[in-house]
C-alpha cells in the first residue's frame, strides 16, 4: 500500500481533486439557480405586473397598450398595474392644472372579462370604473371592445400626483377544454387618456 501511495503524484492528485470539487460546485450552483429562476418566472406569471406609466404633463392624447400573452383559462385572475402621473421620469411636473378622461380598448381575440379600479385594491368593497361597454369595427373589419366611464379626473400643478390603476383579467375556466382556441393568441389592452388644461 505504501508503495502504491509513493507512486502517486501528490500535486496532480490535488489538482484533479480541485477540478472535481469545482465541477461538483458548479453543477450544484446551476441546479439551485435554475430552480430559483423558475420560481421567479412563475411568480411573475401569477402577478403579471405591467410597468406601464403615463406622464401627463401637458394637454393632449396619451396611448399605450399592454400585451396579454400566455393566458389560460383559470379561476385565478391576473392583475396588471399602470399609472397616470402629473410628472415625468425626470421629475418635471406639469405647469398647469389638468383634467383627464380615460378609456380602454381591447381586441376581441379571447373571451376575457375585465375590471379596473383606480387608487383601490380588489379586496373588500371596490368600484369598477368601467361603466359602459360597446363594440366598434375599424375600416379593416376588425372588432374592438371599448370600455369607458363618465368620470373626469384632475391633477393640480403645485405638487406631484399619481393615480394607480389595477386591471383584473379573468379568463373563464369553462374554456379550458378548448386549447386550440387560445394557445398562442395575443390580446391587446389599450389605454387612451385625453388630458385638457383647466381654463
Amino acid at each position: 500500500m505504501s508503495n502504491f501511495l509513493s507512486k502517486i503524484d501528490k500535486k496532480r492528485f490535488i489538482f484533479v481533486g480541485k477540478i472535481i470539487f469545482i465541477f461538483v460546485a458548479i453543477v450544484i450552483i446551476v441546479n439551485v439557480m435554475g430552480e430559483t429562476f423558475t420560481r421567479y418566472e412563475s411568480e411573475v406569471d401569477l402577478s403579471a405586473e405591467a410597468a406601464t406609466a403615463f406622464f401627463v404633463v401637458d394637454q393632449g392624447t396619451y396611448e399605450s397598450s399592454i400585451s396579454l400573452t400566455g393566458l389560460v383559462p383559470s379561476t385565478t385572475p391576473l392583475y396588471y398595474k399602470f399609472y397616470v402621473a402629473n410628472y415625468d421620469k425626470d421629475n418635471h411636473k406639469t405647469n398647469v392644472d389638468l383634467t383627464y378622461t380615460i378609456k380602454f380598448e381591447t381586441t376581441t381575440n379571447l373571451p376575457l372579462q375585465y375590471e379596473i379600479v383606480r387608487n383601490q385594491t380588489f379586496n373588500g368593497n371596490y368600484t369598477n370604473i368601467i361603466q359602459n361597454s360597446t363594440v366598434r369595427q375599424d375600416d379593416n373589419g376588425v372588432y374592438y371592445n371599448v370600455f369607458t366611464n363618465n368620470n373626469t379626473y384632475s391633477f393640480g400643478h403645485s405638487q406631484r400626483e399619481l393615480d394607480e390603476y389595477t386591471l383584473k383579467v379573468i379568463f373563464p375556466e369553462s374554456y379550458k377544454d378548448y386549447p386550440d382556441l387560445y394557445q398562442g393568441v395575443i390580446e391587446l389592452f389599450s389605454i387612451i387618456i385625453d388630458a385638457t388644461q383647466v381654463a
